[in-house]
């Protein structure tokens, strides 16, 4: 009768029961190999594949003591690319050493100097540089002065005010004009014979609406260059390693293109970001033709930026009673104007939304 035993052992024990088997007449299967030291012993003769292997470890190794990447997370305000700028300013980018990043100098530049940024996180996973952070509202910006007063940003009536720390100075229905203060930082209060008045400094905090007239402009040029697609495409690809790209094809025979890139990094896992990224480049090639347009056309195209405006303001807890956009040709552009009848809050920033329609 036959019996069979199941065992693990060692690459160097499985050779040293050699003597053993013969005295016992024992015949052993490897039933299976998981060992790296079997692994080199299979390829121990094809050096080629052994030096591969070494070569990938030595260049993980070297990849890991780097940032390859940086990502941000919670921008909304702050585009990736004004992050990034931001980053490449202080002297952070990819490429990087990890032990030279200090997170906390970078999360301390970014709370001092963005000032709608209301927290942030800097952390290195793997060789990736992430940065979480969360902003302000457009309309927590600027809610009081250096000296603790709320000011008014318009000139307006006072539709609606809740004043939570501080002294008052208007009620609704009251005008306003822009600089206007319309809580005080300092508390008045009177003693048990309201004889004497004792003040205290605080910190203004209130929620004020202001009724206010809003404007906004915008142009366009008359005459402009229109493109007309040939159908002729091209798809081609490159390698970027760190600022370096690698071209592996060229748009041959396309005179004028617009160019699309679709670009991602070689990661293993989600730790280890190599310092290689794959390209695809899609290009589609165009012809230049002078035209013009037309007073419809025009106004189809201002009345839309006008509307993203509107949006804008909306997003940005803006109401929105009524406008009216006028748009007319001056010359060899279109030139559109709005009036906008709003309720706003005192601090709101309006900059803020013109420079995001742009």
């Amino acid at each position: 009768m036959k019996e069979t035993i199941r065992a693990r052992i060692t690459r160097q024990d499985y050779f040293k029961t050699k003597e053993l088997r013969r005295k016992c007449h024992v015949h052993i299967k490897v039933v299976k190999k998981h060992d790296i030291e079997f692994l080199f012993a299979r390829y121990r003769r094809n050096y080629s594949i052994i030096a591969g292997f070494a070569t990938a470890f030595v260049l993980m190794f070297i990849a890991s003591r780097f940032v390859w990447s940086i990502e941000f997370d919670g921008n909304y305000i702050y585009t990736d690319y004004a992050m990034l700028r931001f980053l490449n300013e202080h002297g952070i980018s990819t490429g990087d050493k990890v032990k030279n990043i200090d997170t906390e100098s970078i999360e301390k530049a970014i709370k001092d100097e963005l000032s709608q940024v209301t927290w942030v996180n800097v952390r290195i996973e793997g060789n990736i540089l992430k940065v979480s952070i969360d902003e302000s509202k457009a309309d927590e910006l600027h809610s009081t002065t250096n000296d603790g007063n709320i000011i008014s940003g318009y000139s307006g009536v006072i539709e609606y005010i809740i004043t939570r720390s501080g002294t008052p100075k208007v009620t609704v229905g009251d005008e306003v004009s822009e600089g206007d203060i319309l809580v005080e930082n300092t508390l008045y209060v009177p003693d048990d014979y309201e004889e004497n008045i004792q003040q205290f400094q605080t910190q203004a905090q209130a929620d004020i609406l202001i009724r206010t007239q809003l404007s906004w402009d915008n142009e366009i040029n008359a005459v402009y260059a229109d493109k007309i697609y040939t159908g002729r495409k091209m798809t081609t690809y490159a390698i970027s390693i760190d600022k370096y790209v690698i071209s592996l094809g060229f748009p041959r025979h396309l005179k004028e293109y617009d160019k699309v890139v679709n670009e991602g990094n070689i990661k293993i896992g989600n730790l280890i970001a190599l310092p290689v990224s794959v390209q695809k480049i899609t290009l589609n090639e165009y012809k230049e033709n002078e035209a013009e347009y037309s007073e419809e056309e025009a106004a189809a195209i201002l009345n839309e930026k006008a509307e993203r405006f509107i949006k804008h303001l909306k997003e940005n807890e803006v109401q929105i009673n009524d406008y009216h956009v006028n748009i007319e040709r001056s010359g060899d552009k279109y030139i559109a104007h709005a009036d906008i009848d709003a309720t706003v809050p005192a601090d709101f920033d309006v900059r803020k939304v013109e420079t995001s329609d742009e």
